[in-house]
């Protein structure tokens, strides 16, 4: 009996969540910025993609998660940081 090994590909964001897009090669450099995470697609080969929707004027894509990063602003009120 031979051993397998299976590997568990996961998103690594959540719907609801505020994240960056940051848009490859071909996409229109103006579509950067915040959006929110709307639903979890399937994964495509080895990359989970998104719906996202533009928290300025609504649009909504889809995306694969390395054009992602979390959206993290410098400070949020009422929350502590350190460095």
């Amino acid at each position: 009996m031979s051993e397998r090994h299976v590997i568990v590909l996961m998103h690594r964001y959540r719907v609801g969540q505020a994240v960056e897009f940051f848009p490859g090669s071909g996409i229109d450099r103006k579509a950067k910025g915040q959006y929110t995470v709307v639903r979890l697609l399937p994964i495509e080969g080895a990359i989970p993609q998104y719906r996202i929707q533009n928290k300025a004027d609504g649009h909504e894509r889809v995306v694969c998660e390395n054009e992602l990063s979390l959206d993290q602003p410098w400070h949020v009120p009422g929350v502590a940081t350190s460095l």
